[in-house]
């Protein structure tokens, strides 16, 4: 018997407060699938962690942002479509000022950091359809419209 079990991905939605408002931490995939495209910050689980541990170890090889895997709460859970072979595991953190941030270095993974502020146009910069959900269902919790208006970090 072969078993085909999912892959996890710790995807997590880092509230960034920088030109007076709170948007969300974002980076520009410098790799395919979807290079030259946003996408939160994430990515598969290694064997030895936890989706908590890994999505905080995401952000910082990403994005040079160190976040607290102490603090990860679960956000949002789903399965990729139309093969729910990637089981995606949202979480959010606690705000981050854009002002206390390290300067940011590309890499040949990502080539750019950023924030996003609001749900309108997500579709259309966003390398994944899950990604833009769950930045619209933190948008909406939160009662924010308007578009996406996308900040270099």
């Amino acid at each position: 018997m072969v078993w085909l079990n999912p892959i996890p991905v710790s995807v997590l939605l880092v509230p960034v407060v920088a030109d007076g408002g709170t948007g969300l931490l974002v980076i520009r995939r410098g790799i395919e699938p979807q290079k030259d495209r946003l996408a939160l910050v994430g990515g598969f689980l290694e064997a030895h962690e936890s989706w908590q541990v890994g999505g905080a170890r995401e952000v910082v090889e990403e994005t040079g942002v160190e976040v607290d895997a102490a603090t990860v709460e679960p956000f949002w859970f789903t399965s990729t479509e139309p093969q729910p072979n990637r089981v995606l595991l949202f979480g959010t953190v606690g705000e981050v000022q854009a002002s206390d941030l390290e300067a940011f270095e590309p890499t040949t993974e990502t080539t750019e950091r950023g924030v996003v502020f609001g749900p309108e146009g997500l579709d259309e910069v966003f390398a994944f359809p899950l990604h833009a959900e769950a930045a619209r269902r933190w948008f909406e919790a939160r009662g924010v419209t308007g578009p996406h208006g996308f900040t270099q970090l």
